[in-house]
């Protein structure tokens, strides 16, 4: 059990991968909308529910399957990136658990891209209240996706900053989300034809397969970070052999040669002092005024001997 391998092993190490990983996706997108306007105007799929499967527009069709299970997928990988990421030391304020808050919320964003929950929420909050808000009330789901996502896509950026590959894939597959709802809104000059059915479509599929790509980049980059193998800048300061070199340069020229900045010797460390224990002296014994006899005697000898021994031993401890 030893030899099997991790789950982190899945990760691929080498950007190619995530490269060509992007390609499968674009090109599998590609290939359901070609799928899309094409099935349709066959004579076996001329009904209108024959396209079903085929028909961007509708849930429970391809580019629906395609991103829920990219958005599952996502949801899994921010789990790995949560399960590594607990375990940084400097992490004081738990930062790592918005990557728990991102698995969650993207296994249900992949519930809604199968299921259409977010229709059954539209027209039940339409009956309620008796306005659409605005068209046909897809503002009943827009903004609290919109303000959700806002929320978390905000913290996440901040985590994944110093991952530029990851941050940029990440705004990438924000604005394809963006661009995906303002075309269902009918924002712009799209309109409500079979084309911006397919941008839209398109717009979606591509930012749930970036929001994978992103994920997936990320925990490559925290599988690195834990095992050391990421390099480590060096600090700009005063320290640091940058300005250490610059000192040089400015102290040549000068009287007496040529400068070298060396540092400076570390001495050695000082024993704290401590304060030795008060002994607590013996209470003074009141004199006999007769003579001690012999069990008196070798009573005393006795004692004398135990508390000499006593203090032999306090004073090694000193010492030692």
């Amino acid at each position: 059990m030893a030899e099997q391998p991790r789950v982190t092993d899945l990760l691929p190490r080498r950007l190619p991968a995530y490269f060509l990983l992007l390609l499968l996706g674009v090109a599998l997108i590609g290939g359901i909308a070609v799928l899309a306007s094409w099935v349709p105007a066959l004579p076996l799929f001329a009904s209108p529910d024959g396209a079903g499967a085929f028909d961007l527009a509708r849930t429970g069709s391809l580019a629906s399957w395609f991103s829920s299970v990219a958005l599952l997928a996502a949801a899994v990988v921010s789990g790995l990136v949560y399960s590594v990421r607990r375990y940084r030391t400097n992490d004081y304020r738990g930062y790592y658990r918005i990557w728990l808050w991102a698995a969650t919320c993207w296994a249900a964003l992949s519930l809604d891209a199968t299921a259409g929950l977010r229709l059954d929420f539209q027209r039940a909050m339409t009956e309620l209240t008796g306005t659409p808000l605005y068209a046909d009330g897809s503002l009943w789901w827009v903004v609290p996706y919109l303000v959700l996502l806002s929320a978390l896509g905000s913290r996440l950026l901040l985590d994944t900053w110093p991952a530029r590959l990851s941050t940029a894939a990440f705004l990438t597959a924000g604005g394809c989300a963006t661009l995906a709802v303002g075309v269902r809104l009918g924002w712009g000059r799209a309109g409500d034809g079979p084309d911006a059915a397919m941008l839209a479509a398109g717009a979606e599929m591509l930012g749930c397969w970036m929001l994978l790509v992103a994920t997936t980049l990320h925990a490559r980059y925290v599988v690195l970070d834990a095992e050391g193998l990421l390099p480590v800048p060096e600090p700009e300061g005063d320290d640091s052999p940058a300005s250490r070199g610059q000192e040089t340069e400015s102290c040549e020229g000068s009287e007496g040669g040529e400068w070298v900045a060396v540092d400076a010797p570390h001495p050695s460390p000082v024993p704290a002092p401590r304060r030795r224990p008060v002994q607590p002296e013996p209470e003074a014994e009141a004199p006999v005024g007769r003579k001690l006899t012999k069990q008196e005697k070798k009573a005393l000898r006795q004692r004398l001997q135990r508390e000499r021994l006593q203090r032999e031993q306090s004073q090694q401890s000193q010492w030692g």
